[in-house]
């Protein structure tokens, strides 16, 4: 009697020491779980702090240029595509030309390099010459140039020739980069609509016209230039590409902009 109690308690025993497989799976399907959720918890705080930054680089970004235009006592002048035979001096010119012929490599086709190929995903990276550009300008003011300063360093980036070398002859440019390591794009607003314009330009509610670049990044209010990142996906796409159904329109929907661009 006693022989067959103890051959109970220790057959009890195992049982209470082990698991059964239901167990073990619902075990580590809360394992899974929790990992899942921390991981999403991180990416989402990892995400908010790269938009903080992202945030802060545009409003010191707009600070400079408010300060610039203060100094010199007028408005930023971009030349539109459709004015690239118009003579004069423009802060930002539509043929910009920083004089380093293998740096024209990488930002492809001459100009602004506004087109795009919407069928292939292919771009001319022309359109990054603008932010190289604002900041030689900015660079000009001491006060401009000192709220520049304030940038995140980690988001300056020293333009390389199409190899990956620097440039020649100790020259320096400088561009910036959001916090995915795509460059930062600078829209301009155009010039004043003139009734001349009528039937030929597109104006828009600040009474400047539409520029090319507009067209496919986003539209400026308030005569005011408009920043913007690619996002994370690292394509910074076009607006007008395929009716708003192709890849290149698609992957717009992730920009992020320095304030809401008027609606098309």
């Amino acid at each position: 009697m006693i022989h067959s109690t103890s051959i109970h308690a220790r057959s009890a025993v195992r049982r209470r020491g082990g698991f059964s497989l239901i167990e073990l799976v619902v075990v580590v399907g809360v394992i899974i779980t929790l990992i899942s959720l921390v991981l999403a918890v991180s990416t989402l705080l990892i995400q908010a702090n790269e938009a903080r930054q992202l945030e802060a680089a545009f409003a010191t970004l707009d600070s400079a240029v408010q300060e610039y235009e203060q100094v010199v006592g007028r408005p930023l002048t971009y030349q539109d595509r459709s004015e690239q035979n118009v003579r004069g001096a423009f802060d930002i010119p539509y043929n910009i030309d920083f004089g380093i012929n293998a740096l024209e490599g990488f930002y492809g086709a001459a100009g602004a390099g506004e087109s795009c190929i919407c069928a292939s995903g292919g771009d001319s990276h022309g359109w990054e010459k603008s932010i190289v550009r604002l900041f030689q300008l900015m660079a000009r003011t001491q006060s401009a140039e000192e709220i520049i300063a304030k940038l995140d360093p980690a988001l300056f980036v020293p333009v390389r020739l199409s190899n990956g070398l620097s440039l020649p002859n100790n020259q320096t440019l400088t561009t910036l980069v959001d916090p995915w390591g795509a460059t930062v794009a600078l829209v301009m607003p155009g010039r004043k609509w003139r009734d001349s314009d009528e039937g030929n330009l597109e104006i828009d509610t600040d009474g400047t016209i539409r520029t090319s670049l507009e067209t496919k990044l986003g539209i400026c209010r308030n005569g005011k230039p408009l920043f913007l990142s690619a996002g994370p996906d690292g394509d910074i796409g076009c607006l007008d590409c395929a009716g708003g159904t192709s890849p290149r329109f698609e992957a717009t929907l992730d920009n992020i902009y320095s304030y809401t661009p008027e609606v098309r």
